[in-house]
């Protein structure tokens, strides 16, 4: 059965994400800044007041809590789930995207795309996304629950509201200068934790 016939079946914010290739992203535990900490299985990570005892590594974010997904993209069309849950999420800070490969892991860093990061980001009940400068998004409600999809053949990262299927923000024309693309995670508050949702659409 094809996508026109399915139509009638399924929402259209769904239809429009058929042409993506859903896939399985895991967090890449050598790239976590030392106060986050990954379940065992990778798909959720969460932050600690500690530090915790790991190698610091050329790889490893050492300044902002950001880990890495270990997939790496240069061509076709990707989604995946991310969902920020627990107690004190309307008042937590987090970010989710895509990052180049070679993004700055140690330091200060410029979290748009000029510093090769496209992302959207939820702080204490507000959604903005990280360009140069920051947007302020109203929408109502905030998602917390978010679809990431890359399409690297047309250089572009869209948000869309896992919920209802509201486009949140799309940034076009990315410089992705032929680098892989892998998925970025940023998580400023403990007490909540970013989780990576099945995917299957």
């Amino acid at each position: 059965m094809g996508c026109d016939q399915l139509s009638p079946l399924i929402p259209a914010w769904r239809r429009f994400l058929l042409p993506q290739n859903p896939v399985k992203v895991t967090l890449d535990p050598h790239t976590a800044h030392p106060k986050l900490v990954l379940s065992e299985d990778q798909t959720s990570v969460r932050r600690e007041r500690e530090w915790q005892q790991v190698p610091d590594t050329p790889e490893r974010f050492d300044y902002w809590c950001c880990v890495l997904g270990r997939e790496e993209f240069r061509e076709g069309r990707h989604c995946w789930v991310v969902e920020g849950e627990g107690e004190w999420l309307k008042y937590s800070w987090w970010a989710v995207g895509v990052a180049r490969a070679s993004v700055k892991r140690k330091g200060w860093i410029d979290m748009s795309p000029e510093g090769g990061i496209w992302a959207v980001q939820y702080k204490a009940g507000q959604l903005m996304s990280l360009t140069s400068p920051p947007t302020h998004l109203s929408l109502s409600p905030v998602p917390t629950r978010i679809w990431v999809c890359l399409d690297c053949t047309q250089q572009q990262v869209s948000f869309i509201n896992a919920d209802n299927g509201v486009e949140i923000f799309t940034f076009t024309a990315a410089t992705f200068n032929g680098e892989s693309i892998r998925p970025w995670f940023r998580l400023e508050t403990r007490a909540i934790q970013l989780c990576l949702r099945d995917s299957t659409l």
